[in-house]
């Protein structure tokens, strides 16, 4: 068996720093093969590389992993791209270490044959890393050269398979401080075809759901053995057309867990009976994946909802005492002056929650939104798209956008734009010790005190 240790590389603290799930999915199969397991988090481990170089020297693993979140931060306003903190990363481990080392994680997956070269590591795992990099290392270990340098799980994990996963009780502690909640898995894939979404090249475009009841089970081993008292649902979607995610409600109901949680939703035609089921399984708060303001470019983006289904399911939600926020990309395909006039006019109309505005679309090979920015002409096929590229609508400028957004936005706490503005108050309601995603304060969900004080 092998010693081998992973890496979480993950920078980013927008809007709030993240469990590495994914990471811990993978420590948890390796050792349920009998190796030897060793986990580093640059974020959680004080944000410095020097830690890194200590702990390789120290333990000398024959295998080393690298798990990429984000090849960037995908904001126009404050571009900020990570290729060269990977870089850094390789080299200090090439400092220390002549092992192989091994690239994966959703970023790297995005782009595996550049990232691999770009980066400097020997291997890459594109998409999930469950059960093939334990046969890469079985390889490696053996004295076998392995075939290829990239590999792919060609057969995806059933949503039975999906492991539940331990925590790492000193990253949770840091996460739980800086970030309010911690995270699960219900499901993976996603059969939505949005025009910008990474998700179905990274997951699959069929849903894959773990049972509803070792959901719960992982719940309620987060809340006895971690002391967790937030948690967020990481799926892609947790509204699914085939009702899981009501099963998964259900059970938590069942087991009597009073521990409160959010989630990503898509706005779509939901019945009061159902919206009562997630209120008392303790659903606080809903980021919607709104995304455009208008029908004429929710049908640009692929979004297959109506602005109608947006507010009628805010209104819904919002009713019932859960917060709401939404997330509104301005500029993507077929917007114009008359459609950023009009979405700003829908967004007005939305009562009780609070919006999100940012400018662009972070264009990734492969999306429907890459193949039409290549047939308009706005980038070639042939490019790689590893320094962030962002769609703009030829019909509008970035200053119209700009200009627009902030006097619509202007003099109201519950409209948020540009997106970054707030992040630092976020960060320092979180350390304070405050759970869940700290925006709801803006729409006085909690006490005036506390909304005071993140505004002074």
């Amino acid at each position: 068996m092998a010693k081998v240790l992973l890496i979480s590389s993950n920078i980013t603290q927008d809007p709030y720093p993240v469990y590495p799930l994914g990471m811990s999915m993978v420590v948890h199969d390796l050792r349920c093969r009998g190796h030897e397991v060793l986990e580093w988090d640059y974020l959680a481990e004080g944000g410095s590389l020097q830690g890194l170089t200590e702990i390789v020297k120290t333990e000398s693993p024959e295998v080393i992993g690298i798990s990429m979140r984000n090849i960037d931060n995908c904001s126009y306003n404050n571009t900020v791209s990570y290729t060269q903190f990977y870089q850094d990363i390789v080299k200090t481990l090439r400092s220390c270490s002549r092992n192989p080392i091994v690239l994966g994680g959703p970023g790297y997956s995005l782009f595996s044959e550049v990232l691999l070269d770009k980066v400097g590591g020997d291997y890459g795992i594109a998409g999930e890393g469950e059960v093939i990099f334990g046969h890469l290392i079985e390889e490696l270990t053996s004295g076998r050269m392995p075939s290829k340098r990239i590999f792919k799980n060609e057969t995806p994990l059933k949503g039975e398979e999906i492991a539940v996963s331990e925590r790492n009780q000193k990253y949770v502690e840091y996460y739980l401080m800086h970030g309010g909640m911690m995270n699960i898995q219900t499901k993976r894939g996603c059969p939505f075809r949005c025009a910008y979404c990474t998700y179905p090249a990274l997951e699959g475009r069929a849903y894959r759901c773990r049972p509803s009841a070792t959901v719960a089970d992982e719940i309620q081993m987060l809340i006895e053995k971690y002391h967790v008292d937030y948690y967020f649902i990481a799926d892609s979607v947790f509204n699914d057309p085939s009702g899981h995610y009501l099963e998964v409600a259900e059970d938590i109901v069942r087991r009597g867990i009073q521990v409160p949680w959010m989630a990503y939703f898509r706005p779509d035609r939901f019945h009061s009976e159902d919206i009562k089921l997630l209120k008392r399984s303790g659903l606080k708060a809903v980021e919607w994946g709104t995304d455009c303001s208008t029908d004429q470019t929710l049908k640009g983006m692929e979004k297959h909802f109506s602005w109608t289904d947006v507010e009628e399911s805010n209104r819904l939600f919002s009713s019932a005492g859960i917060s709401c926020a939404h997330f509104i990309l301005f500029g993507g395909p077929e917007e114009t002056e008359k459609t950023v006039e009009e979405g700003l006019s829908n967004i007005n109309r939305l009562d009780n929650c609070v919006v999100f505005a940012s400018t662009g679309v972070r264009v990734i090979p492969g999306t429907p939104i890459h193949k039409r920015g290549v047939m308009e002409g706005m980038v070639s096929s042939s490019e790689d798209l590893i320094e962030p590229f962002f769609y703009f609508s030829r019909e509008v400028t970035v200053a119209y956008l700009d200009k627009a957004i902030r006097r619509s936005f202007s003099n109201r706490m519950d409209r948020v734009y540009p997106f970054e503005k707030d992040l630092e108050k976020v960060r320092a309601f979180h350390r304070l010790g405050y759970r869940g995603p700290i925006w709801d304060m803006l729409l006085g969900k909690r006490n005036n005190r506390e909304r005071r004080r993140i505004y002074e």
